[in-house]
């Protein structure tokens, strides 16, 4: 009789051989949150949607397009397309709704075929599946690296510098003055719960950090029971720690070792074992503004995301088996923000701040390539000055663009920018492509390889 890992395996290789012969491009969108994922999949699929007018229309192989059909029956929680426009459409214009949970995008395109027996051959068919889910569940990837109590050294780290110190109040020395081998207490732990889940959110929100774990407390999803989601990180453990039945120890590192293994892992294994491509999309202006701190936490960050995937084609057993994510693409979002002449110098100093986890990735074998993006351009160049409308507001302003350095300095120390939170801009509507910065450079780069 087969064990259950020999049965693992068979059912893997039948996915790997289905997929080697599919006519499907697979291509996860990741980002913190606040990166712009709902706004880039909504632009995307209007790209697409419109493919016969704008710049999609001059690029291949969109110029063979010939329909494109976004799906909503029979497809498990379909992404909120017309919830988006309906946003984009309001007056004054709106940003759509970050992304609250999981969502499937499937975009089914026919292509006219071409050679010299085109005339002979039907349609080509062509399918892209993207998933969109909450940025804060991004961060709870690499916890699959960890065991609980080298989490809490984690944490503890954290805790110990600014401006998380500052940020967690008096919670530090409460979580620190709790013995792990003592009785917990289920009523305390449930404070402590809410308090480290607002202690996420003063951090993401007054302190602009990036690395708020664990990701859920912040945006749950459905299926998710709240009892799993009481756990916080013990300052006094470490990874040599222990604690009898019932203790503070045993409680939260039994609800750690379930998220973990159940909720993280299990997403993982459901949504990105099958990818081909990877998006990642990182706001690069906020961290800038909010300063040091703020930069370097998103590079430690992205550092441990880009590192919980696996990447690359190099062996067969590999190739078969394993994710086998080819290509990534790196983005550096809200580049309308700065002039043209600037936006080039924004995605540099994304890549300098991930300098070294590109080269990782890239010695994996996987191709990478950056792409400054606005999904949806929300000013526009006037001569030295930048035009747009103010979130909230119908009327237009003038103003200068904010000024980035060529390179990040290599201790992320500098003057940053000062942003204006932009609205879209007035008139978009579902049947013309909407203004944008590369997005059909990105859309081509999704079907290189993939042609029909």
């Amino acid at each position: 009789m087969a064990t259950a890992e020999t049965v693992n395996w068979i059912k893997k290789a039948q996915d790997r051989i289905t997929r080697l012969g599919s006519h499907t491009v697979r291509v996860g969108v990741t980002g913190l949150s606040g990166a712009g994922k709902t706004t880039f999949i909504t632009s995307l699929i209007n790209q697409l949607e419109n493919h016969q007018r704008g710049l999609l229309a001059r690029r291949a192989p969109f110029d063979r397009l010939t329909s494109v059909r976004w799906q909503r029956e029979g497809v498990t929680r379909p992404f909120p397309y017309l919830e988006a426009l309906g946003a984009l459409a309001s007056s004054p214009a709106q940003w759509p709704s970050s992304t609250a949970d999981l969502a499937r995008v499937v975009i089914d395109l026919q292509f006219r075929p071409e050679g010299l027996l085109k005339s002979l051959q039907g349609n080509r068919s062509l399918r892209i599946e993207l998933l969109d889910y909450p940025g804060e569940w991004l961060l709870d990837l690499p916890l699959l690296g960890l065991e609980y109590g080298q989490w809490c050294e984690q944490m503890q780290a954290l805790l110990d510098s600014e401006p998380r110190q500052s940020l967690a109040g008096d919670l530090r020395d409460r979580l620190r003055n709790i013995d792990p081998a003592a009785v917990h207490d289920p009523a305390l732990l449930s404070q402590l719960t809410a308090d480290w889940t607002a202690f996420m959110l003063r951090c993401r929100t007054e302190g602009g950090l990036s690395r708020n774990q664990p990701g859920r407390f912040l945006l749950p999803g459905s299926g998710i029971a709240a009892d799993m989601l009481m756990f916080v990180p013990l300052l006094s453990a470490n990874r040599y720690s222990e604690g009898p039945a019932g203790s503070w120890w045993a409680q939260c590192k039994e609800r750690f070792n379930y998220y973990r293994d159940f909720v993280v892992k299990g997403f993982y294994d459901a949504h990105f074992r099958q990818l081909d491509r990877q998006i990642l999309l990182v706001d690069m202006l906020t961290p800038m503004q909010a300063g040091q701190a703020a930069l370097a936490d998103l590079k430690l960050a992205l550092e441990e995301v880009m590192g919980s995937f696996r990447y690359g084609r190099n062996s067969l057993l590999q190739r078969l088996f394993s994710p086998s994510i080819s290509r990534m693409a790196i983005c550096s979002t809200k580049v309308d923000q700065v002039a043209p002449a600037q936006q080039r110098s924004l995605q540099q100093c994304l890549e300098d701040l991930v300098t070294d986890s590109i080269s990782e990735v890239r010695h994996g074998g996987v191709e990478v390539q950056g792409f400054p993006l606005a999904a949806i351009r929300a000013a526009d160049q006037e001569g030295e000055t930048m035009i747009g409308g103010l979130v909230g507001q119908t009327a237009f302003i003038r103003y200068q663009p904010v000024t980035v350095p060529s390179h990040l300095p290599l201790d992320l120390k500098f003057a940053g920018p000062s942003l204006l939170h932009l609205r879209p801009p007035s008139g978009l509507h579902r049947n013309e492509p909407f203004p944008h910065f590369r997005m059909d450079e990105l859309a081509g780069w999704i079907l290189e390889g993939r042609q029909p």
